[in-house]
């Protein structure tokens, strides 16, 4: 995949891989915060998703502005039956893909099953639903969680009164990732207009230092890896570092193909050199859903035939993580250039990167940092880093305490790891880094939790297939199946 910067998603899986610029490779240390789609092991795919347009507010909350603007969604009918319900699935921060919601998903099994019409509705300033045509930071101001609930409220109202001419008719929202965390919160605010809501993964808990997910990673590496790849990785960590602190970035500089030294006096270039060479190992190992990454990547890691540690990751690192696709930009000041682009139409823009950077500084955190003892990538990616991306993209009202302060509100306002919330369902995989910002145990008997074993993120959202599926899976996706059917349709089983 070739592209301007190395920031584009792949739509089936959320996460970057290399690109070029020039025969030179720009890595993203933000690709790894993605949601993920449906894992689909099918080619088949409905022919009748339709896209379509709606209109809603450009700011629900200012009363003297009535500017609108045309939400993008996809539209299936394909099951649906008078009186039958909306499920709607959130995109989140993903773009807007038929595989969302086809014949391979969950979701569309339950709208066959329950005479239902499927939905997936694109989130403001991602993708091609932009309120006001930029992204500059005056517009963003508009990129927030209360508007896209509204959005969604909107949504649910033009889907009854318009679309299906039922304004009683049962919803489900659901999403993965941030999505699963809209839906959830959705679920908190608007609860008049959604019977349900599906959490598939979903982020939950904002946290401004996201230690947790370098640790939950490395749990991941151990088992499905190996507890030597665990250590292989830890000593080219941390040899790395002592090779900058030393004076021999020059060895680091040949050995990983490297477009230019690091400056071992400047923090965060430091910093950002780490996060890439974490970022990379980190996104290939979970960019498909598939637990069997984690053993081909230790595999090769663990070779014989590598005198150090550092040689076998360096090794992988150029002939798999770049492929063998020329220098490696190691440079913070290029990385924050490309997050200034305010055209939404830029390839930046199109994958999502500056707006997610923008809720993540304003609103979510999950900034993932080495400050856990129990990772292997050293101690050298904290705080200090993604402060001055935050203020260097965004400018300088961009502060550490407003960051912290701003995780710490979400928090209070939706709940955290406690949301008073009922008809909700969280699935989430054992082996998922994310999970820790999620719910993973139940919160009263009509808010329950499924953590699957042997799973990593999105699991759940595929059709149940008895040739593909573990039984643990089949079992969850039939008690999702019967739980909705359950909360939407209470007094009449369908």
């Amino acid at each position: 995949m070739k592209s301007l910067v190395f920031l584009l998603l792949l739509a089936t899986c959320g996460v970057a891989l290399a690109a070029r610029l020039q025969g030179v490779s720009v890595p993203s240390l933000l690709s790894k915060y993605r949601s993920i789609a449906p894992k689909s092991k099918s080619t088949t795919r409905s022919a009748n998703i339709t896209e379509e347009f709606f209109t809603t507010e450009v700011d629900h909350f200012n009363h003297q502005d009535d500017a609108t603007w045309s939400n993008r969604y996809l539209v299936s009918m394909d099951h649906f039956v008078e009186s039958g319900p909306l499920l709607i699935f959130l995109t989140g921060d993903i773009p807007l893909d038929p595989s969302l919601i086809d014949e391979n998903t969950l979701i569309n099994e339950m709208a066959r099953d329950l005479g239902g019409a499927v939905f997936a509705l694109e989130t403001r300033f991602y993708g091609e639903s932009q309120p006001v045509g930029d992204l500059n930071v005056e517009s963003l101001r508009l990129l927030s969680t209360d508007q896209i609930l509204a959005d969604v409220a909107d949504f649910v109202l033009h889907l009854r009164r318009t679309v299906i001419g039922n304004p009683f008719a049962h919803a489900l929202v659901a999403g993965t990732g941030l999505g699963g965390g809209l839906a959830t919160w959705f679920r908190v605010r608007y609860p008049h207009l959604a019977d349900a809501a599906w959490s598939s993964s979903g982020y939950l808990s904002a946290v401004y230092d996201f230690q947790d997910f370098s640790f939950g990673w490395a749990e991941t590496a151990i088992v499905a890896g190996s507890q030597e790849c665990y250590n292989r990785i830890y000593i080219a960590f941390h040899v790395a570092q002592n090779l900058l602190e030393a004076g021999f970035g020059e060895v680091l500089y040949e050995k990983l193909n490297l477009c230019s030294p690091v400056d071992a006096d400047d923090r965060i270039q430091v910093a950002y050199f780490f996060s890439v060479l974490m970022t990379s190992i980190e996104l290939y190992t979970l960019r498909n859903g598939d637990l069997e990454e984690f053993k081909t990547v230790c595999d090769e890691i663990t070779g014989e035939s590598f005198t150090t540690s550092l040689d076998a990751f360096a090794v992988w690192f150029n002939t798999r993580f770049v492929e063998n696709d020329g220098c490696i930009i190691v440079n913070f000041d290029q990385f924050v250039e490309s997050l200034r682009e305010t055209s939404a139409s830029a390839e930046i823009s199109m994958a999502g990167e500056r707006q997610f950077l923008y809720q993540q500084c304003t609103e979510y955190g999950w900034f993932i940092t080495t400050d856990s003892d129990l990772q292997p990538f050293g101690e050298r990616v904290q705080m200090e880093l993604y402060y001055e991306m935050c203020r260097r993209v965004f400018g300088e009202w961009v502060t550490s305490e407003l960051m912290y302060r701003s995780t710490v509100r979400t928090n209070d306002r939706f709940g955290g790891s406690t949301p008073n919330v009922m008809q909700v369902h969280f699935t989430n995989g054992a082996f998922d880094p994310w999970r820790y910002t999620s719910i993973v145990s139940d919160l009263n008997p009509y808010a329950l939790a499924d953590v699957i074993p042997g799973e990593l993120a999105g699991a759940d959202l595929g059709a149940i297939s008895e040739e593909n599926d573990t039984e643990e899976v089949i079992a969850v996706k039939r008690r999702l199946k019967e739980l909705f059917e359950s909360y939407m349709f209470p007094f009449n089983p369908r």
